[in-house]
């Protein structure tokens, strides 16, 4: 496809990337000319130095040509008229990064349809959606959402107390009855372990689990993690993100307590949410921290528009007791860094606006859809190709194929979530989630590829000689 990019910040970037190396031909517009200069040098697209509204900058990036444009710059207003010039154009696919709910909260007066938009990502209520899988879960380790949110990966560390402490993976699959749960991957001192059913979980292990999103109920009891509200829930922050995630936390919660460090944003926000404390004041001060009785508050958010703000608050938070910590960083300096320092979560709302894109939008296969932390594991998407080597086979015969370095989480086909068995059989054009180790990505891809004539030819010789 060729496809136009507006903004090369780091969700345009990220786009750029992914999509390229799957072989569309791209071209990305962006007012700053010595960013076009270092992409150029970087990747094979096209860059313009240029405004995304402008027609002639527009026309130089080939839109004319273009089959998709997708319009992420910091400015609404910019991304909304690439997309209407786009649609006179005549460029079927056009996707809109769109902050402001100004635009989004009014769709029955407003349609952004008939600006040209025919897909709108929201940045803000894209990393809520995120935050809210480790809010739910409390003391989730690994949390990723797929098919758009139909199926769900969730990581926790397993305690004595839980049922399936001590249980073989066929005996987990038992207690979790007609609720389809695969413990996909078990991490055990360092080391990650891709079970067979045979494989016993322990006392302090962490295990990763693939399921669909109704599986959660019965995952909560395999855990011995009731659906009970928290206790608190403090965020701190003075943004769009701030409010939208007080609001969605509010049933969740008891008490939800947001501290604003902008005392206008601050008033602005409490006439927004009902049922939410709103005060003004930074979570960077440990006075303000103590008088707000974060000691055993079961999770606090930082949601500010400075990151470092947002990585100070939380490593403070934690150290007077806050249980569990998640920042918002549009940054990915010293991570590792923060998480040492006991940070559970940090999360990039550009990282995670350019993956909603590829994965919800576009639906292609995007490289690493996620590595987890600590170990040489990454989970992708593939689709199976005709005459690849895993089609129309029951799982159990391709063990030697897999040789227990590959597993195969999750098969989507159509609109229906298998999670797989000894029994499934993939089939042509199915959607299919891997783990695997790292070093064996050319050897997966090629399972899911499909195998020309000439590649078959060979192998058929070679078996009537034997």
């Amino acid at each position: 496809m060729n496809i136009v990019i507006v903004g090369a910040g780091v969700v345009g970037y990220s786009l750029a990337e992914h999509l390229g190396g799957q072989g569309h031909h791209i071209s990305i517009i962006d007012s700053n000319a010595r960013l076009c200069e270092e992409i150029s040098g970087k990747l094979d697209v096209i860059t313009v130095a240029g405004h995304g509204s402008s027609p002639r900058s527009l026309e130089e990036a080939g839109i004319a040509g273009a089959d998709m444009i997708i319009a992420v710059t910091p400015n609404d207003d910019t991304n909304l008229v690439a997309c209407n010039f786009a649609k006179q154009y005549g460029v079927p696919k056009r996707i809109a990064r769109v902050r402001s709910s100004e635009y989004t909260d009014m769709q029955e007066k407003i349609g952004l349809s008939a600006l040209g938009v025919t897909d709108v990502i929201e940045p803000e209520k894209e990393i809520v959606r995120s935050i809210l899988q480790y809010i739910e879960l409390p003391g989730v380790t690994e949390s990723a959402n797929f098919q758009l949110e139909n199926v769900y990966l969730r990581g926790y560390r397993i305690r004595g107390d839980m049922p399936l402490a001590g249980r073989t993976l066929a005996e987990i699959n038992d207690l979790s009855g007609r609720a389809p749960i695969l413990v996909v991957l078990i991490i055990r001192g360092g080391r990650s372990i891709l079970p067979t059913g045979a494989e016993r979980v322990l006392e302090g292990d962490e295990i990763i689990a693939i399921m669909p999103s109704e599986s959660l109920p019965a995952f909560r009891k395999l855990i011995n993690q009731p659906e009970d509200k928290l206790k608190k829930i403090i965020i701190s922050g003075d943004t769009l993100t701030a409010i939208h995630l007080a609001n969605a936390v509010k049933t969740l919660a008891e008490r939800v307590v947001l501290v604003d460090p902008d005392p206008e944003h601050a008033k602005f926000a409490a006439s927004k949410l009902d049922g939410v404390e709103v005060m003004e004041g930074s979570c960077t001060s440990t006075e303000l921290l103590q008088e707000i009785h974060i000691q055993n508050t079961p999770v606090f958010i930082a949601a500010a528009n400075d990151t470092e703000d947002n990585l100070m608050a939380c490593v403070l938070a934690k150290a007077e007791g806050a249980r569990e910590v998640i920042a918002v960083s549009s940054s990915e300096r010293h991570m590792e860094l923060f998480r040492q320092l006991g940070l559970d979560h940090v999360l990039n709302p550009r990282k995670i606006t350019a993956q909603t894109i590829i994965a919800n939008i576009l639906k292609v296969p995007i490289g690493a859809m996620l590595r987890f932390r600590n170990v040489d594991i990454e989970v992708t998407r593939f689709v199976a190709e005709r005459n690849s080597r895993v089609l129309n086979k029951p799982l159990s015969q391709l063990v030697d194929v897999f040789q227990r370095s590959i597993i195969i989480g999750s098969v989507f086909r159509e609109d229906t979530v298998i999670i797989p068995s000894g029994e499934t059989v993939i089939r042509e054009d199915d959607v299919v989630l891997v783990l695997y180790r790292p070093k064996l990505v050319n050897q997966v891809q090629k399972l899911f590829r499909s195998r020309t004539l000439a590649a078959l030819q060979p192998a058929r010789k070679e078996k009537r000689a034997v």
